[in-house]
């Protein structure tokens, strides 16, 4: 593959010139931004990811213990553990 890419741009740069050049740079720094974007972005959605994780685990544990929790009557310690991690 690298041959041929090698290639294609001889031919291009034979036919177009300078031109070639300009834009394989261009391509290359619009490349980098792409990159260093996806990875930012990668991290975002780790993170929210995690908060997600942690605020489901707590609400699936309330509905899972409900029974209990209503006979001990802690809705109010629950509710605010939740809040919490809103």
């Amino acid at each position: 593959m690298p041959v041929q890419v090698a290639i294609a741009m001889f031919l291009l740069y034979d036919s177009l010139g300078a031109a070639v050049i300009t834009s394989v740079v261009g391509i290359m720094c619009v490349l980098v931004f792409v990159v260093l974007g996806t990875r930012r972005n990668k991290r975002f959605q780790s993170s929210v990811m995690k908060c997600r994780d942690s605020r489901m685990k707590a609400t699936n544990d309330m509905l899972n213990y409900m029974h209990v929790i209503k006979f001990q009557a802690w809705e109010e310690h629950f509710n605010k553990r939740i809040q919490a991690f809103r």
